[in-house]
């Protein structure tokens, strides 16, 4: 998912914020459970605010301390995405090739090396964090699991799987008993309907961009999904209330901006994917307040 230009927040979201961090904190130290089975936070009246690849403009993206810092700005949900390592193991990195996000070239030289080239133990060798700031340097890129462990702890996780088959996400999900605990979601359908086949009560999300048509919904209504995430360039008001027409929540990616934050809850948006989830929820918070 493309990364919308961020416009300067407001003083009034910032003091708003400080105020809702305390009031969170609050309810934490009070021992408040702030963990809900998925199909319920889902379906909660509100708009829920989910961390794109983690708090990923606080740590780099889908890693631990990314992970960590989305669960303590109170994110809904945290985004992830998966490929598989050469081994199967479901390593949680965005691209198919390492070159952005880590020191393969440094390591091993040659450019574009795919995930699946390098099996777990040669990942773990990875340095995933130098190049977003040098205080991480030595963040290891995280597996599924350890992902799920980091996040699960607080929120809850929406799996985005860029690469990989239906059966080992689920399998890893009934190992960890997680099924009712987590979204997954994707922009291949057909991986979403293989999912519900294997686990027709997993809450799932089907990823849509470009031009939004009925068609595309009829397509997706084969899927199990009760969920369409869309491309923020291509919702509005029209495409909100065709989902909901359908009986799904529609959610958008990725926004950044809390004007354009206003202005799909005013449309009726069910959730929103940010890169920045602690002054999004205060943005959300604000519309609220407001009225």
């Amino acid at each position: 998912m493309k990364r919308n230009t961020i416009k300067p927040l407001p003083l009034f979201f910032l003091a708003l914020f400080g105020v809702l961090w305390l009031s969170a904190d609050a309810r934490h130290s009070r021992g408040e459970n702030p963990n809900k089975k998925a199909a319920q936070l889902v379906s909660q009246p509100g708009v829920l605010v989910i961390a794109h690849r983690g708090d990923s403009r606080v740590a780099p993206e889908n890693t631990l301390p990314a992970f960590t810092s989305a669960v303590q700005a109170k994110a809904d949900l945290v985004e992830l995405d998966y490929h598989h390592s050469a081994d199967g193991v479901p390593m949680v990195i965005h691209d198919g090739n390492l070159d952005r996000t880590t020191d393969a070239i440094k390591l091993w030289g040659g450019a574009k090396l795919p995930v699946a080239s390098k099996n777990v133990a040669e990942l773990k060798l990875l340095d995933a964090g130098t190049w977003y700031d040098a205080k991480f340097a030595g963040t290891r890129l995280p597996t599924l699991d350890e992902s799920l462990e980091a996040i699960q702890a607080g929120s809850i996780t929406l799996i985005e799987r860029k690469g990989g088959d239906p059966a080992t996400c689920i399998a890893l999900l009934k190992q960890k008993e997680l099924l009712d605990e987590v979204v997954v979601q994707a922009f291949d359908w057909d991986y979403l309907t293989g999912c519900h086949a294997l686990a027709p009560k997993l809450v799932m999300a089907a990823l849509g961009s470009k031009e939004f048509t009925a068609a595309k919904l009829d397509e997706i209504a084969r899927t199990g999904a009760s969920i369409v995430a869309w491309e923020d360039k291509f919702t509005d008001a029209s495409t909100i209330a065709a989902i909901h027409a359908r009986g799904w929540k529609a959610w958008v990616w990725t926004v950044d901006d809390p004007v354009r934050v206003t202005q799909l809850i005013q449309a009726k948006i069910d959730a929103i994917i940010t890169n920045r989830p602690a002054l999004t929820r205060a943005a959300v918070e604000a519309v609220k307040l407001g009225g």
